[in-house]
This record gives C-alpha cells, sequence and structure tokens, in this order.
C-alpha cells in the first residue's frame, strides 16, 4: 500500500536519508508529540499491591524498548501539511509498504487505553501499546512501523516526492537537479477557495474526490488551484 512520510525541507538530510538510503527513522516512542503515547491500565482485581508493582516493571521494561515511524493513509491532508511539513514549504515522501508487513500497524482512534491482566504478556500484546490515539488525531490516518529497531529497510525505494505548495521554486528546481534520477517528483496544488490541496499531474489514485479531480485543467486555465510560491504579484 501508499503511505506518506510527511517532512519539513529544513530538514533536507532527513528527506535524503529516506530517498537514497531507503529507510524511514523510527524513533523512540517517548520522544513522540502525544503526551498520552503508551499510556496502559492493570486489572487485578484482588491482587496484591507487589503483585502490581512487578507488572508494572515488566511492562515498562518491555515498553522502553520500542521505537515507531509514523506515515499517513493520504498526501492530501491539509493539517498533516500545516503540522509536519514546515507549513506547506516541505514535503511528503510516497513510499510501497505491504499491507501484511509484520512490522506495519494501522492506528485505531479511540478514548481507550490498553488494559492488562495478570495473564503473562506476549510482544504483540505489548506492541498494542501503540496501536491506538484518542479520537482527536483521527485527522491523520496514520499507520505506524513499530519495531526495536532505529531503522526501517523500506522494501522497495520511495516512489514519489510530493513537493508542498508554498516550496519556492528555486528550491523545488534544486530538488529536481539533486533527486530527479532516483525518485519521481510532483507537486501539490492548494485550492485557494476551499482550502483543499490535490496532487498536480496524472496521478488519479491520489486525487480528492468529487470536482476536484481535473487538477490539470483548472491550474493550466488559471483557475482556483494553483503554488502560491510559484506566482508573481502575490
Amino acid at each position: 500500500m501508499k503511505l506518506y512520510k510527511y517532512k519539513s525541507l529544513a530538514n533536507l538530510w532527513h528527506v535524503l536519508d529516506i530517498v537514497l538510503n531507503q529507510r524511514l527513522y523510527c524513533a523512540h516512542w517517548s520522544t513522540l508529540n502525544d503526551p498520552l503515547e503508551g499510556r496502559y491500565e492493570i486489572y487485578l482485581g484482588s491482587k496484591s499491591p507487589k503483585v502490581e508493582s512487578t507488572m508494572i516493571g515488566r511492562i515498562e521494561k518491555a515498553r522502553d524498548g520500542f521505537r515507531i515511524a509514523s506515515l499517513s493513509a493520504t498526501p492530501t491532508n491539509f493539517l498533516l501539511w500545516s503540522h509536519y511539513a514546515d507549513g506547506h514549504k516541505g514535503a511528503a515522501i510516497e513510499v510501497d509498504i505491504p499491507d501484511n508487513y509484520p512490522d506495519l500497524t494501522e492506528v485505531t482512534y479511540s478514548p481507550f487505553s490498553s488494559v492488562f491482566s495478570e495473564k503473562e504478556q506476549t510482544r504483540e500484546d505489548m506492541r498494542h501499546l501503540f496501536n491506538g490515539k484518542g479520537e482527536e488525531w483521527a485527522y491523520e490516518e496514520e499507520y505506524r512501523i513499530i519495531t526495536d529497531r532505529e531503522y526501517f529497510d523500506l522494501p522497495s525505494k520511495p516512489s514519489r516526492l510530493l513537493l508542498g505548495p508554498m516550496v519556492p521554486p528555486n528550491q523545488a528546481a534544486l530538488l529536481r537537479k539533486a533527486l530527479s534520477e532516483h525518485i519521481d517528483i510532483v507537486e501539490m496544488a492548494l485550492d485557494q477557495r476551499q482550502g483543499t490541496l490535490a496532487v498536480v499531474g496524472p496521478t488519479p489514485s491520489l486525487q480528492p474526490t468529487g470536482p476536484l479531480l481535473d487538477v490539470r485543467a483548472d491550474v493550466s486555465t488559471g483557475g482556483s488551484f494553483s503554488n502560491p510560491a510559484n506566482r508573481s504579484g502575490d
């Protein structure tokens, strides 16, 4: 399946590492931006506090070994470009990872946390600590690589580099000059009226549904889709 890693071009080395070394950096779970990451509850009934303390120690020791690479199922989410791609001045890197890849997990959005009982926890049980987030994060449409390794080697090379609508033309030209032999580079277009994004070019599978599909025609006729960084007089 196609997934997207949003990055700032201010961290160009990170972008180059993904494109050229074909790998994703997996951050320690405790450094992620959700303060409720890795939360859990323990239900032991009438078991003694000592049993609970032992369980907590075992869970937290196992939890401390996990690292995460976060991806999204969508390249056209306005907020993701704002929050993770330097206010639309960054990029989204398209990667292909098989749906059934063992380290890949689709995040579920729920107000509930993981609950542990006295049953012996497996590694898969521990992975569930990071399978869920609160409902307010649902807009991210997140998939995660959950692993104990610092880097995740991609099963195939990244397929596209999507440039945000606010990337300056000189930066876009330099990226094309440096990377076009390694990856297809396309631009995102911003609809100023509706506040939506779409991929410029013959990539219908990446477009939003509805009247925004014919992006190329709208751009070529001077319609509302545009790349503000490429316009003069604004």
